[in-house]
């Protein structure tokens, strides 16, 4: 057995739309962080709630912390960095792109806010579901249970303040650019909804920041791949 080494420095992770502590549990398993927090964005109904929850726990430590969000956690995460840079060891932002929401993007938030208060159906169904993940991944119940058990536990109401919360998503690639501290992005190569060519794009004007791309793997990289997603934090974080 590989024994991991130990990660000293304080880690605050921010989940993504709909998702929990579950999204992270299969990567933490295979880290050794002496110091760990969740910032529970599923309780938060407004942006604002959101940063105060993060500031709470970037704050809880004496030092500097490291931050990692995935998704919507990592636009989050990156708020709260940008407005507490003297407390950031680093940025760490797993399938998440700076350069913001499409009108596009926008249009269909605002399409799925209007169905959930018309109180119509709006679970994931197989077709929404393969956004997340590769066609074969879809196939395995195994991986895909956890996004349907966090969508069923945490339910509409959850997903709509996380949506209107966090629409619209303005454009912080510039911000990220004269950040003061090293920034990180992790990729998965099929990824649908964070493009991984646009973010290694922003990687390479960003002169602080890393680019790890994971293969063979969509969205969900942290329930499909969480070996080699693990791998690469402790790179980052270590």
């Amino acid at each position: 057995m590989i024994k991991m080494r130990e990660i000293s420095t304080p880690v605050v992770f921010f989940p993504g739309t709909l998702c929990d502590e579950r999204i992270f549990i299969p990567v933490w398993r295979k880290l050794n962080i002496a110091q760990r927090s969740y910032v529970p964005l599923q309780w938060a109904d407004t942006l604002e709630q959101m940063m105060a929850l993060a500031c709470d726990r970037i704050t809880a430590y004496e030092g500097k912390v490291q931050l990692v969000g995935f998704s919507m956690g990592g636009y989050i995460a990156a708020l709260a960095a940008m407005q507490l840079p003297e407390k950031v060891a680093s940025l760490t932002m797993i399938g998440y792109c700076p350069n913001g929401l499409s009108e596009q993007e926008v249009q269909q938030r605002k399409a799925l806010i209007k169905m959930i208060d018309a109180k119509q159906p709006v679970a994931l169904n197989k077709t929404r579901l393969a956004q997340f993940f590769t066609s074969t991944e879809l196939d395995n119940a195994e991986l895909v249970a956890p996004v349907k058990d966090m969508e069923a536990d945490l339910g509409p109401s959850v997903l709509k303040a996380h949506i209107q919360s966090t629409t619209p998503r303005p454009d912080i690639s510039k911000q990220l650019e004269n950040s003061p501290f090293p920034i990180h992005f992790v990729v998965a190569e099929h990824d649908q909804v964070a493009n991984p060519i646009q973010i290694k794009a922003h990687a390479e004007s960003i002169s602080s920041a890393n680019f790890y791309q994971i293969d063979s793997t969509a969205h969900m990289m942290l329930l499909t791949k969480p070996e080699k997603l693990a791998s690469h934090l402790e790179t980052i974080l270590v």
